[in-house]
């Protein structure tokens, strides 16, 4: 493990207490070097920690396609499709029948909102 001679007991003290040396500072000098890595290493977590924590602030902030309905003139009207997944995410969500309604009546105004969600089981068949 080590470079270093086993101790001859032979050898005159002086000797013997270089050799002492020599180790001590060989292992000052490993412990500096892993004290050096210990804090570079540990930098570089904090910058990654802070990306990885950046990235998931703006995809939570940032929504996705069918994180939101289209808003305004955004869907084409009459688009069944497009309603029946927006319907499925916001049921997914939690977001109650009534409120999933006004929603896709107001997102889709040539869809029947309450066809779109009994098609996709949210409301009872009627």
């Amino acid at each position: 493990m080590s470079d270093l001679p086993a101790v001859d007991p032979n050898d005159s003290r002086s000797e013997a207490l270089a050799r002492i040396e020599t180790a001590e500072r060989a292992l000052e000098e490993l412990a500096a070097s892993v004290r050096s890595k210990t804090a570079e290493l540990q930098e570089q977590l904090g910058q990654v920690r802070l990306s990885v924590i950046e990235m998931h602030s703006h995809a939570v902030s940032r929504p996705t396609p069918l994180t939101e309905p289209p808003v305004g003139g955004d869907a084409p009207e009459g688009s069944t499709e497009g309603a029946r997944l927006v319907a499925l995410d916001l049921i997914g969500r939690g977001i109650s029948a009534e409120e999933a309604k006004a929603r896709l009546r107001e997102t889709f105004p040539g869809v029947d909102a309450d066809k779109v969600l009994r098609a996709v089981g949210a409301t009872p068949d009627a």
